[in-house]
C-alpha cells in the first residue's frame, strides 16, 4: 500500500474544531503542495453531530435528491458481502435530470462507487454497474474477460500518483453534475486515490451524502476538501426533526444500515460493563471468563442456537499434516483469508457476539488450525476463548454489549 496521507484534526480558533486534509504529496493537480498552508489560516468545515451523524441545516433535500439516492442506495446493495474490510457504497451521477453515470464498490482494492460511476459519466466504459458486477463474478468464479481486463487497465492508470487526473480531469466541468454517494467520499490514499478528489477533477458541481464516514482517515474530511474546491454539499438526516421529509430519513437510516458492521468496526469504542473499554476488553479476559463463554457455547449448542462458521471450499487447503520443517507461522501469515467470507464472521460477531468457526477444510494440522483462528481473532479484534481440534471459538462484545461476563453466572 501507498504511503497513507490521512485527515486529521486540530484545534482552530476560539473552540471550534477545524478539520484539515493532508494529501499524498505527488497529487499536483490541485497545487496540493500549497494546499497546507492555505487551509491551516480559517475554519472550512465545522464537524457533524457525532452522535446523529447529522450536518448542520443545509439546502432542502428535495424529491429529486431522494429519488437518486434511493438508485445510490440500490447500486450499494450490489456489493454487500463483497468489500471487506471496506464498505459497501453506491454512487450515482445525475446532470439535467439525466443519469449519466451509476457505480458501486465491488472489492477492496478496486475503485470505489464515485469512479465507477465516473468511468460511465466520462465515457471511458458503457456502463459503470455493469463493470463493477464483473469485478464482483470474477472474484466469485475466478472467470476473466474483456471487460475485467478493461476495469485493470483504468486501475492501473487510476492507481498512478496523476491517474485521476489524467482519467477525469475538466471530463464534466461543462454539465451541472450532482454526485449521489451513500457514504461520505474518501479523503486518503490507500490503494486508490481519494474518491473526493476525483470528484472534483471531473468537475462536479453538487454532492449529496447518505452518510457521513465515522472512519478516522475520513470523519468530514472529504466534505471538508469538496467545499474547499466550491462544491456544494448536502448530507442526509435521520433526524426528522432537522430532515425536510420522511423520505430523506429512510434514505439516511438505509445508508447507515449498509454500512452499520463497518461503522462498529472501525468507530472508536466506548466502555463495556465494567468500565473497561471495548479496544482494550482482550486483557481482561481470564480464565473465568473464558469458562463462561465455554459454558454459554455449550447450551447454545445443545439449544441448536450456537452460529457455526465453516472454512470456505472455495479458499485454499493446506495439507501440513506432515511437514514438521516448515515454518508454520509464515505458511499462516500467508493464507488468503476469503473477503466475503470474513464478513459473515465480522456481521456473525456483531449478531451474536459468540460464534464458532470450524477451520479444518483450511488446514489439517491442529496447530495450524490455532494460528490460524488466532489470525482471525486479532483481525477482527475478537478473543479466541477455546481451541479444540480445529475448532475455535470466538467472542467480541457489541455494540452495545449483550453477554455481561461480570454478572452473569457460570
Amino acid at each position: 500500500m501507498r504511503g497513507l496521507y490521512s485527515c486529521f484534526v486540530i484545534a482552530g480558533l476560539s473552540s471550534q474544531i477545524i478539520q484539515v486534509l493532508s494529501f499524498h504529496p505527488s497529487a499536483s493537480s490541485l497545487a496540493l503542495s500549497s494546499y497546507y498552508h492555505r487551509v491551516a489560516k480559517k475554519p472550512l468545515y465545522i464537524g457533524f453531530d457525532e452522535r446523529n451523524n447529522e450536518a448542520p441545516p443545509t439546502a432542502k433535500i428535495s424529491l429529486d435528491d431522494n429519488k437518486y439516492m434511493k438508485q445510490a442506495i440500490h447500486a450499494a446493495s450490489f456489493g454487500v458481502g463483497n468489500t471487506y474490510p471496506n464498505p459497501a457504497v453506491g454512487c450515482v451521477l445525475v446532470s439535467s435530470g439525466e443519469v449519466i453515470g451509476v457505480g458501486f464498490h465491488p472489492k477492496a482494492g478496486y475503485p470505489h462507487a464515485e469512479v465507477f460511476a465516473l468511468f460511465e459519466a466520462c465515457g471511458l466504459i458503457n456502463s459503470g454497474m455493469d463493470a463493477a458486477k464483473d469485478v464482483v463474478d470474477y472474484t466469485k468464479n475466478g472467470k476473466s474477460s474483456k471487460d475485467i481486463a478493461k476495469i485493470n487497465d483504468l486501475l492501473a492508470i487510476y492507481s498512478t500518483s496523476d491517474g485521476a487526473k489524467k482519467l477525469f480531469q475538466g471530463k464534466l466541468s461543462n454539465q451541472d453534475v450532482t454526485a449521489y454517494v451513500t457514504l461520505e467520499p474518501c479523503c486518503h490514499y490507500g490503494k486508490t486515490p481519494p474518491c473526493a478528489l476525483s470528484l472534483v477533477l471531473a468537475g462536479v458541481s453538487r454532492v449529496v451524502v447518505g452518510y457521513r464516514d465515522p472512519n478516522p482517515r475520513v470523519d468530514g474530511g472529504g466534505v471538508m476538501l469538496l467545499q474547499k474546491e466550491g462544491i456544494h454539499v448536502d448530507l442526509m438526516n435521520q433526524n426528522m426533526s432537522t430532515a425536510d421529509s420522511n423520505d430523506e430519513v429512510r434514505n439516511a437510516k438505509a445508508c447507515a444500515d449498509i454500512v452499520s458492521a463497518f461503522v462498529k468496526r472501525i468507530s472508536p469504542r466506548t466502555t463495556i460493563h465494567d468500565g473497561i473499554g471495548l479496544d482494550e476488553y482482550e486483557t481482561s479476559m481470564n480464565g473465568a471468563k473464558r469458562s463462561l463463554l465455554r459454558s454459554i457455547a455449550g447450551r447454545r449448542k445443545m439449544e441448536g442456537s450456537l452460529v457455526e462458521i465453516a472454512w470456505p471450499n472455495s479458499s485454499p487447503i493446506l495439507n501440513l499434516e506432515d511437514v514438521d520443517t516448515i515454518d508454520l507461522e509464515d505458511v499462516i501469515a500467508r493464507v488468503e483469508l476469503n473477503h466475503r467470507w470474513m464478513e459473515s464472521v465480522d456481521g456473525a460477531l456483531w449478531d451474536k457476539e459468540l460464534i464458532l468457526l470450524r477451520l479444518g477444510g483450511a488446514i489439517a494440522k491442529k496447530k495450524g488450525a490455532k494460528l490460524l483462528g488466532e489470525r482471525i481473532a486479532s483481525e477482527l479484534k475478537a478473543h479466541a476463548a477455546q481451541v479444540v481440534g480445529h475448532t475455535v471459538l470466538l467472542y467480541r462484545p457489541g455494540r452495545p454489549p449483550v453477554l455481561d461476563l461480570n454478572q452473569m453466572p457460570s
